[in-house]
């Protein structure tokens, strides 16, 4: 009977537990699922304008907005800009909707239905996974990654004009030159880990870099070149033509170097092979000879039957490229705070 009851009991925590991981699964599957939302396109930031045409872009913004900005100017500064020349106004630069005002004597108390959360959300630009960035904080998240790629660019310009995504709509009116040799620099493209992963892990066996990071608007890989013709002389001094993005890991072959690590050719057979089965078949154990691979090596594609890249797979699922200018962060340790 004891017996009989430790086992009901085991089986009720056992439903419990799974009853937890399914919740636990659900939860996150809602919390990755994008809202559906329509964004209106922004116009890009003028050259120029009268301090009344960049304070109609302004004035609803500082009804809320009132305080020190991050120079310790007043926040009727105008903008972050020191200069007073420079005359530009708060949706010039983020977009939104800078006719929207704080209601009259509306406080704000974080629960989203409030009359002052109502004109905040006229206001600002939603983004489409507020679960992952903690909406409506401003904080960055730890650990954000790739979700840049997701959003909407009008978001991403809303929460950070200097994107390389969007700060040609936001910037380039008067800092394009900038803009080019920032994206173009070691510091964005990422150029000298993956050439030289690529060179010294065999991907590719060229030692003048061709792989880089570029991102288009909508946050697709791109193909970034140089807008100057590169000439023998700047050629000997490292400047590269273009850079190409990282082809997907899973349709890249496995290097060379890494088939000492396959099993022996003596024992592969016609069945999809079994990563730490060698008796898969059934039939008396045959070890594999290390260093002797099939003639094939494998009975399937690449990424099957751990038939990958590993070094590409590295570059990409460890984010090696996160100390990069194309993406947030980590946020979680010193030196992890940053942005384009």
């Amino acid at each position: 009977m004891k017996t009989l009851r430790i086992f009901a009991l085991q089986k009720t925590l056992a439903l419990l537990a799974a009853g937890l991981t399914l919740g636990m699964g659900v939860w996150a599957a809602s919390e990755l699922k994008p809202v559906a939302r329509t964004y209106t396109p922004q116009p890009a930031a003028p050259a120029e304008q009268t301090s009344e045409q960049a304070a109609i872009k302004s004035d609803g913004c500082k009804t809320c907005h009132t305080g020190y900005d991050k120079d310790g100017l007043k926040g009727d500064h105008g903008s972050m800009h020191v200069n007073p020349a420079v005359i530009i106004g708060c949706a010039d630069c983020h977009g939104g909707n800078a006719n929207i005002r704080k209601p009259a004597n509306a406080v704000y108390k974080g629960n989203g239905h409030s009359e002052y959360s109502q004109a905040m959300e006229s206001a600002h630009i939603l983004p489409r996974y507020p679960n992952k960035w903690d909406y409506p904080s401003s904080a960055n998240p730890e650990g954000s990654y790739t979700l840049l790629n997701k959003e909407a660019p009008e978001y991403i310009r809303f929460i950070n004009p200097g994107d390389y995504r969007v700060a040609r709509l936001a910037c380039g009116a008067c800092h394009l030159p900038i803009i080019q040799a920032s994206e173009r620099s070691l510091m964005s493209t990422s150029a000298m880990l993956w050439g030289g992963a690529a060179y010294n892990n065999g991907i590719l066996p060229f030692k003048r870099y061709i792989l880089g990071e570029a991102l288009t608007a909508d946050s697709l890989p791109a193909t970034i070149k140089n807008p100057v013709p590169v000439n023998p002389h700047m050629t000997e001094m490292g400047i590269l033509p273009s850079l190409a993005p990282l082809p997907a890991w899973e349709t890249i072959p496995p290097g060379d170097v890494f088939r000492v690590f396959e099993r022996g050719g003596k024992v592969i057979n016609s069945l999809f092979p079994e990563v730490g089965l060698p008796n898969s078949t059934g039939l008396v154990q045959r070890l594999d000879e290390p260093g002797r691979p099939d003639i094939k090596q494998s009975n399937r594609g690449p990424a099957t039957g751990s038939r990958i890249s590993v070094p590409v797979i590295n570059v990409t699922k460890t984010r090696l490229n996160d100390p990069h200018l194309w993406y947030l962060g980590t946020n979680e340790q010193a030196g992890d705070y940053r942005s384009s």
